[in-house]
């Protein structure tokens, strides 16, 4: 039997979206536990295991889809993913901190830095990661 059939331009975008989440969700671990024991920040655990392996994975799957409708629909549909991926990062991180401030008083530097730490590592790798694995599925498939 042969199992071998070409990527879609949709399979392709999603498969690159869900190795940029698990690489994510990875450097995403590494970087809150060694920031914990480093800072001993040990008192606020809204970023923990789950959130940081979910929220990692389902961010960059729904980016990989996001990329396929730049891609296929639009005519510069890299860069403008791109940019768009950066501009909402910088949303999310002062989303973030802000709605943090709004609900609980002020958040401390350390939740701070966790958070623009965990959202620019999910962030980097869907704007540059995404489009390359886009390109070079050898490596997804």
């Amino acid at each position: 039997m042969n199992y071998d059939y070409p990527q879609s331009d949709l399979s392709r975008s999603v498969l690159g979206g869900l190795f940029a989440g698990i690489i994510a969700a990875a450097a995403n671990l590494i970087f809150v536990f060694a920031y914990r024991r480093i800072a001993q920040f040990y008192d606020f655990n809204g970023i923990d295991v789950t959130v940081v392996v979910f929220g990692s994975i389902l961010m960059c799957i729904t980016c990989g889809l996001i990329f396929y409708f730049f891609v296929h629909y639009l005519k510069k549909g890299i860069s403008v993913y791109r940019i768009m991926v950066l501009i909402v990062t910088v949303v999310i991180i002062y989303l973030g901190i802000v709605l943090r401030r709004s609900v609980e008083g002020d958040a401390p530097p350390d939740f701070r830095v966790l958070v623009i730490g965990t959202q620019m590592i999910i962030g980097g790798l869907a704007e540059f990661l995404i489009p390359y694995l886009f390109r070079h599925d050898s490596i997804i498939s």
